[in-house]
């Protein structure tokens, strides 16, 4: 894919960049490129720590199944 529709850490679209250039950004920041919708056109990615994503995502699964009734 030779351009993708960025949206950074914040939710703010940055536009539609060469991919490349949007490797380059998220390096530059210190997070992850996330692909975000493939099959849009042009596909959208996405600016963020994944691993925090995936952290506050078991979080709350957890506290999901605290509350759950058997």
């Amino acid at each position: 894919m030779p351009e993708v529709r960025l949206i950074d850490e914040e939710g703010r679209q940055v536009g539609v960049i060469r991919t490349v250039e949007a490797i380059a950004m998220a390096r530059q920041r210190d997070v992850d490129l996330v692909e975000v919708a493939a099959g849009a056109q042009p596909p959208v990615a996405g600016m963020m720590d994944f691993g925090r994503y995936k952290y506050e995502q078991s979080k709350k699964d957890r506290e999901a199944k605290k509350h759950q009734v058997n």
